[in-house]
């Protein structure tokens, strides 16, 4: 295709309000969009805030010799014990970021995490 028809074709794309043009002659295709015809991204809002792993390890609900219990819409405080995630070297706490009730809880006891996994979901 000539890049003379090409470029009169994009000007005159300007000077009308179409979104998309498309021109087939002799096997030859050119197809044109505007920014107007691309799709939007999506947007959504959401009220959770996930609650993640802080390490790969071991999800443990509490220390061993101590009592915690959890339940979906318990609320919780920012700062809350969560649980702990136990590495070879170390024993990760599992902390409330924001004050809430939890509205789902993925963690499971014994379960093998990696780090960034969501555990709980928490409804401001």
């Amino acid at each position: 295709m000539d890049t003379k028809l090409i470029s009169e074709v994009t000007n005159w794309m300007k000077t009308t309000d179409l979104a998309e043009f498309c021109y087939e002659k002799d096997g030859n295709c050119i197809e044109i969009k505007t920014q107007e015809a691309l799709p939007e991204p999506a947007q959504f809002t959401c009220s959770l805030t996930a609650v993640t792993a802080p390490a790969v390890g071991i999800y443990h609900l509490a220390a061993k010799g101590k009592n915690l219990t959890l339940a979906e819409g318990q609320t919780v405080q920012e700062g809350d014990a969560l649980g702990l995630v136990e590495t070879v070297s170390k024993k990760h706490a599992v902390t409330a970021p924001v004050s809430g009730k939890l509205r789902k809880i993925t963690a499971q006891e014994g379960a093998v995490v990696e780090f960034g996994l969501p555990l709980f979901f928490i409804e401001k």
